[in-house]
């Protein structure tokens, strides 16, 4: 889980819930577009700044729901601070959410 200040608050984003996990599963296509639908796929596209903004919103959708919110609340959230709103700053926080699938997130005063 990581913990992000944006959106007026600070809001848990998880994309590797059991919640998520199960949500992935069930869709054939989670994050459709170039290189595919997988999440590196996805992740690839932010790397080459070629993303869309339906993969800005699919990443912070899921992961605000394997965060603990209820679809209609991350919903609500994405509907009002990322649809229609400038890409660049809600594309940052959708790839610091998208990498922390791929890269183990810690605490800087933890100790491995």
């Amino acid at each position: 889980m990581k913990t992000i200040a944006w959106a007026g608050g600070e809001h848990a984003f998880d994309l590797t819930s059991r919640r998520v996990s199960w949500m992935l599963l069930q869709s054939q296509h989670p994050f459709p577009g170039q290189y595919g639908t997988t999440p590196a796929a996805c992740l690839k596209r932010f790397e080459e700044s070629i993303y869309s903004p339906d993969d800005i919103e699919r990443v912070l959708l899921i992961g605000l729901i394997g965060g603990g919110l209820s679809e209609a609340d991350a919903d609500a959230i994405v509907a009002e601070h990322v649809r229609g709103k400038p890409l660049a700053p809600n594309a940052a926080v959708a790839f610091e959410v998208l990498a922390s699938l791929f890269v183990e997130v810690t605490d800087a005063g933890t100790s491995a």
